[in-house]
């Protein structure tokens, strides 16, 4: 990774089973949508850069949607001082808080 390369840590946070992972795989790893059938649960948060449009690199962290895993994400380190987008299907992009 170069220093002079953009970087952006981004969350992909939402219920289990809602296709975070799948998302993820689709758009960075070149999966095509049936393949990511055989993708199992998020446990906790796997973690990954991405090289994404040329000199922006992606510090992607796919969280875990299980219950037992929300409950913690807010407090702890990984996740404090957020710009939170919210993000719905077939509706726009709106920011929660910063």
């Amino acid at each position: 990774m170069s220093s002079s390369a953009m970087k952006k840590k981004v969350l992909l946070m939402g219920k289990s089973g809602s296709g975070k992972t799948s998302m993820r795989s689709i758009i960075f790893a070149n999966y095509i949508a049936r393949d990511t059938r055989r993708l199992g649960a998020t446990i906790d948060v796997e973690h990954s850069h991405v090289r994404f449009l040329g000199n922006l690199v992606l510090n992607l962290w796919d969280c875990g949607g299980q219950d037992t895993f929300m409950e913690n994400y807010f407090t702890s380190h990984l996740h404090r001082r957020l710009h939170l987008q919210h993000l719905r299907h077939g509706h726009h992009v709106r920011p929660l808080h910063s």
